[in-house]
């Protein structure tokens, strides 16, 4: 009989994150510097937000509201009500909050601090892995 594997299992540990005074253009940097899509914002330690790479990619849109001749700062584009989970929360319920809200990301805490972030991407990776797991046990490999 198989399990539902821990959140602590599937999610990114000790995640890169920024501070929600730093300006847009360090959070892009910091996203393609380390090939990431979504950054937890803090502010002096305190979960506040996370930032996307969808977020910073509307905001340059010719006409955006945002995209103007000065300098935008985390905190002024930044989901400030992110999803938030335990580290101990069942991965079920996780995936099916993430689908209904159409969520990209969840911050994961452990005792009231930041330990990690679970994505969609990490969620594709997983369900891959199982359907791989479940129909191709010769490991048949990967798709392109």
């Amino acid at each position: 009989m198989h399990h539902i594997p821990p959140l602590v299992a599937v999610m990114t540990p000790f995640p890169y994150h920024i501070e929600a005074g730093q300006p847009l253009s360090e959070a892009a940097a910091l996203m393609r510097r380390h090939a990431i899509r979504h950054l937890p914002v803090l502010d002096q330690g305190d979960i506040i937000g996370v930032i996307s790479e969808r977020d910073l990619q509307r905001a340059t849109i010719p006409g955006h509201p945002l995209s103007s001749d000065t300098e935008l700062m985390v905190q002024d584009l930044c989901t400030q009500r992110p999803y938030v989970a335990d580290v101990s929360d069942p991965l079920d319920r996780i995936l099916e909050v993430m689908a209904d809200k159409r969520l990209g990301s969840v911050l994961v805490l452990k005792d009231g601090e930041l330990a990690g972030i679970f994505t969609a991407v990490d969620a594709c990776a997983l369900l891959a892995a199982e359907l791989q797991r479940q129909f191709r046990p010769d490991g048949g490999g990967r798709a392109a």
